[in-house]
């Protein structure tokens, strides 16, 4: 028996990729623009998607082919999950406050069997997952909870290449109110994909520089429930990808066994990076897993533990050659052992080539071994592959113990009988460059710049079927200079690895040059079959580091675009340059932003400092990097006061409002101001309020005052930034209202405002109030126009200013009066006339009695003054009169006593007779009103006073003698009724009645002298007695007669006597006839009699030396 190769990576497993298919990320999409996720933890930034290999992998040099894994029942994998979820939720419109579900999620293998697709039967295994992914407060129509997602899935695995031929998935979500116990059911589904033909996501074995394609159809199919979204349509997607291994190195997760992991990258239809995985050998499975999905979620797996089984039958399946020609015999070998290392013989199981469905049976021998011969054939797999022809899966399977081994048979049309050669597109490269150290790959680029270490990986192939000799391999440095290193002997198909190291110099020229590495470069192997393929060159580019230059940006208002303007950045070694732009989208929230004119127009929705950081990338992907702090400046927020009206009449209310504003930069949609009212101030200082208070939308306000009204509003936005704006109201005048007239004063109770009917005395000064209401402004200079007697004097205004008005007036006539007042303001709009009535009673006039008089001589002027008042405006119209006969009607208006013989106040009148008279004062107003005093006047008869005046007082006997009697004087009305007696001889009782003083021996009229002449001479005594009707005086004369011859008839003669005899005795006759008629008519009045004691003389007292003279006449 042909001795066996020891199997090639056999221990290096591989478990199942964890596969989170496209309708789980769409259903957790869906679920995730309904809910909010709150992220507990900050995840690594997700990878450039040019790139999308992460650059501080510790890479190692390649450790050669590492072939499909195999699982047993039982294996565990443990993963942190975190879903990225800010992009998805922004491109949903969903306004919540979630970022991230995080979890962690549990894997294991559940089953190894056998499934069935297209009737093609296939050994596969049933991966379990399960993990509970929760967000933690979060607000659901502002309610504030927990979301949980319970999420289940079975992935059908095919063992001989790690395909994907089904992924089926559960999910549960929930929100709990408050985080309680109150649950709010959001959806239930599972989500079917069935794969045709499976997905292969690796291609195994994995080498560095293999590049493969994906082509296949899912079928996608759902059942459940949702509440908050539609079940999706079943359907058939057509997809196709590309893979390449990119690199080797450290994915730096948790789990400790990954250092050694490999970069397997995605790339869509159109080239662009779709996801990466990192698979680690170690752990049989993904250490990191990192996609986004095509809404825009982030999502990454990181391997924190795993918990292998140990299987109590081992399968080693082991082939004469991991590579070998089409159509050629291989050998296989099948080791089976217990958990002890320990041989199992007689172990019957299945040998299966799965391209075709070739099944062999076979048993094992005593030592655990079978062999088995195997036609490669030509079967091409669904996944070309740029390494080889193809490659299938060899697999033992033991479907009563359902154990399974497997090991990769890869296809390669190009093998000869010895060919070494530099593996093509295998020669990896790893840069040192100061602390950094980075995988180059092709995506990323092969470029240095001085100073830089390079480490290259070169493997080295035999693709012979035959074993070759040992031999050198040669790099020829950039410089000239050169270093070998020894190839082993290679088996058929063989393989080494061999590593140079070489550093860029600081004299290097810069642009693309090679790398050389030639086997046998001494052509010392001329059984090598194709000798031209011995030397492989490596392209780099050695460049310089660009100069990265961003424009300063000023200070710069919210939702302003800016320019981010890198294009002043430079790259010394010629090319273009790329721009990564990380801006601090809002506080401590970070985007990133590729640019390929190193331009990007940006804005801010809030304000403060935001950084920028710049990374320019040239073509040879060097990069340089700055950052600078760009200052946001809040945006103010706008607001204009609407109003309903512009103009407004004063004392009405009007509501204005603050809609029409807003913050175009606020955070809060819901409230984007806080506005705050400043209503004006009155005239008196108050401050109007808003009826709603001052923090509102709304502000209704009553103005009290005409003119500009002045409404102001601060709006403040969240930032804490106010602007004003104001509204002038145009307050329009009202009319005065409300207007009540008063009177203060008066006869009776006057205390109801008009229209009552207030009583008043003529003249009597009362008050005349008026009360309005009008605007504050116009109150205090109300005009005030008051007509007190409008029916009566229609021109008496009075006239005042003022807030209320009064005025004092009085009313000169008695009657009805109607006041009419109306107050007006200085717009000239009035308040209307208000009427008021007022009854204005006259006064009469009064008279002061008089006291008793003294009495009056006759003919003796009589003075008195009547005392008498009225109101003010009657006493000058008054009519004073006396009347002083109060049985004569002398106005013949049938009423005797309201005569006026005298006119005024005072009276000066005499009576021709002694009496008492009866007087009447009267005073009349204009309204017939009389006021009277009446008194009794005394007028008594004055005694006369006698004069006798002679014109000789000697004569002779017989001579005449003449006495005048001229000065002889009385009153005027008793002068014409003297008598004038003369007692020529006072010696002598002529008439013998005893007294001889009193005879009447002649009588003379008051005009007419005595003419006697004595016969006798001697002293003659003669006496005057004047006498009116009651009263007599006297005058003595003495006459000396002397001797001579005549007397009394010779003194007359015969004719003269006779005719002064005659003479004499008519005038005493006459002097009778009146005495007799004046008493007659005094008899017939009111007559006073006084004694002859009370008798006056002239209006006075007689002198004692008249009365005397009197006594002596009478004796």
């Amino acid at each position: 028996m042909k001795s066996k190769h020891p199997p090639y990576n056999m221990s290096g497993a591989k478990a199942p990729i964890i596969q989170s298919a496209t309708p789980l990320f769409f259903t957790l999409l869906l679920i995730l623009g309904s809910w909010s996720i709150t992220l507990d933890f900050e995840p690594d930034e997700p990878l450039d998607e040019d790139l999308q290999t992460p650059f501080h992998a510790g890479a190692k040099y390649s450790l050669g082919d590492v072939d499909v894994p195999v699982l047993y029942e039982g294996d565990s994998w443990t993963y942190d999950g975190f879903f990225d979820v800010v992009e998805m939720i922004e491109s949903a419109g969903v306004d919540t406050d979630a970022e991230a579900l995080t979890g962690e999620l549990s894997m294991w293998v559940d089953d190894v069997m056998t499934w069935t697709v297209d009737n093609h039967s296939s050994v596969a295994y049933d991966i379990k997952s399960t993990g509970m992914f929760i967000g933690e407060n979060v607000t659901l129509d502002d309610k504030l909870g927990d979301i949980s997602v319970e999420y289940e899935s079975s992935e059908i695995i095919r063992a001989g290449d790690f395909a994907t031929i089904r992924n089926q998935v559960y999910m549960d979500v929930n929100f709990l109110l408050g985080g309680g116990p109150l649950s709010i059911p959001v959806a239930e589904i599972t989500v079917t994909d069935s794969f045709y033909e499976p997905r292969e996501d690796y291609d195994f074995p994995l080498r560095v520089g293999e590049e493969w394609i994906n082509d296949y159809l899912d079928v996608n199919t759902w059942t459940g429930s949702s509440l908050y979204f539609t079940i999706p349509e079943d359907e058939t997607l057509a997809y196709e990808t590309s893979h390449a291994v990119v690199s080797v190195g450290d994915p730096s997760v948790s789990y400790s066994g990954c250092d050694n992991s490999y970069n397997v990258t995605a790339f869509d239809e159109n080239g662009s990076v779709e996801s990466f995985r990192w698979w680690c050998p170690t752990a049989k499975n993904d250490a990191w897993r990192h996609f986004e999905n095509s809404l825009g979620m982030y999502i990454d797996f990181y391997l924190k533990e795993f918990q292998p089984v140990t299987p109590d039958i081992i399968f080693e399946v082991d082939l004469e050659y991991s590579t070998w020609a089409l159509n050629t015999p291989l050998d296989v070998w099948v080791n089976i052992s217990d958990a002890s290392a320990n041989p199992v013989s007689d172990l019957t199981f299945i040998l299966r080539y799965e391209y075709n469905d070739t099944w062999v049976t076979l048993t094992t021998a005593s030592n655990g071994t079978a062999y088995y011969s195997l036609n490669t054939s030509s079967p091409l797999d669904t996944t070309p592959s740029n390494h080889d022809y193809a490659s299938h899966g060899i697999v033992a399977w033991d479907p009563v113990g359902q154990n399974v081994g497997v090991d990769t048979l890869t296809l390669d049309a190009e093998l000869v009988e010895l060919d070494y050669r530099p593996r093509p597109g295998g020669i990896s490269v790893v840069r040192v460059r100061g602390n950094d150290t980075m995988t180059l790959n092709p995506i990323y680029g092969f470029n240095a710049i001085t100073g830089d270490v390079l480490h290259f990986t070169v493997p080295i192939d035999n693709k012979g079927m035959s074993g070759g000799p040992a031999t050198e391999l040669e790099m020829i440095a950039l410089d000239s200079s050169t270093q070998r290193l020894n190839i082993d002997a290679l088996p058929p198909v063989g393989e080494q690895t061999l590593q140079f190291s070489w550093t860029i110099p600081q004299s290097q020229q810069l642009g693309p040059t090679n790398f050389s590495f030639e086997v046998d470069p001494d052509d010392l192997m001329p059984e090598d079959v194709n000798q031209s393929n011995d030397l492989a060159l490596f392209p780099i580019f050695i460049g310089v580091i660009p100069v990265v230059s961003l424009a300063t940006v000023a200070p710069t208002p919210t939702l302003t675009e800016i320019m981010l303007d890198a294009t002043g950045s430079s790259d010394g070694d010629g090319g273009s340059l790329h721009c990564t732009f990380e801006v601090e989208v809002d506080e401590n929230q970070f985007e990133t932003f590729e640019e390929s004119d190193c331009q990007m127009p940006i804005s801010w929705s809030d304000d403060g400092n935001f950084s920028i950081d710049l990374i320019i990338t040239d073509e040879e992907n060097d990069q340089d990097a700055t950052s600078m702090v760009i200052q946001i400046l809040n945006r103010a927020p706008w607001v204009n006061i609407t109003s309903p009206s512009e103009t407004l009449l004063a004392e009405s209310s009007i509501t204005f409002d603050a809609f029409d504003s807003g913050d175009a930069d606020t955070l809060d949609s819901d409230a984007p101001v806080d506005a705050y009212w400043y209503p004006p101030t009155r005239s008196d200082g108050v401050q109007y309020e808003c009826d709603e208070g001052p923090i509102t939308m709304h502000c209704t306000v009553t103005p009290m005052e005409e003119g500009i009204f002045l409404m102001e509003l601060v709006a403040t936005d969240d930032d804490g930034e106010a602007t004003t704006s104001q509204y002038p109201l145009q307050v329009t005048n009202i009319a005065p209202r409300d207007i009540v007239m008063t009177m203060d004063g008066g006869i009776d109770d006057n205390d109801e405002p008009a229209p009552a009917t207030w009583h008043v005395d003529e003249d009597q000064e009362v008050t005349l109030k008026g009360e309005a209401v009008d605007t504050m402004n116009d109150q205090n200079s109300l005009t005030w126009n008051w007509k007190p007697s409008v029916n009566t004097q229609a021109t008496w205004q009075e006239s005042t200013t003022g807030a209320d008005s009064e005025v004092q007036v009085t009313w000169t006539e008695s009657g009805s009066h109607h006041v009419e007042l109306e107050a007006v303001d200085d717009d000239g709009a009035g308040s209307g006339v208000i009427t008021g009535y007022v009854t204005v009673h006259n006064v009469p006039p009064t008279s002061e009695q008089f006291t008793a008089q003294l009495p009056v001589g006759e003919d003796r002027p009589f003075e008195l003054t009547g005392i008498y008042s009225d109101t003010p405006s009657d006493v000058d119209s008054l009519q004073v009169c006396w009347d002083i006969d109060l049985t004569n009607d002398a106005d013949d208006n049938l009423v005797n006593f309201d005569d006026c013989d005298y006119v005024g106040a005072t009276i000066s009148h005499t009576w021709p007779s002694a009496g008492v008279y009866t007087i009447r004062f009267h005073v009349t107003d204009d309204d017939g009103d009389v006021a009277e005093s009446i008194v009794d006047v005394t007028v008594v008869n004055l005694r006369p006073k006698a004069a006798a005046v002679a014109e000789k007082t000697s004569v002779a006997v017989g001579e005449e003698i003449v006495i005048w009697t001229n000065e002889t004087s009385d009153t005027e009305s008793d002068l014409s009724l003297l008598i004038f007696t003369w007692d020529l001889d006072i010696t002598t009782d002529s008439n013998g009645d005893g007294d001889a003083a009193n005879d009447p021996d002649m009588i003379t009229s008051r005009t007419s002298p005595l003419r006697h002449s004595f016969e006798t001479p001697g002293i003659k005594y003669i006496r005057l007695i004047v006498a009116d009707e009651g009263y007599s005086s006297t005058s003595d004369i003495t006459i000396e007669v002397t001797s001579g011859s005549g007397g009394f008839l010779g003194a007359m003669g015969e004719t003269a006597g006779i005719s002064n005899l005659l003479i004499v005795l008519v005038v005493i006759i006459g002097a009778l006839v009146a005495v007799g008629v004046t008493m007659g008519m005094k008899k017939s009045g009111d007559e006073i009699n006084l004694s002859e004691d009370e008798s006056l003389s002239d209006g006075k007292e007689e002198s004692a030396s008249d009365a005397a003279s009197d006594e002596h006449e009478e004796e």
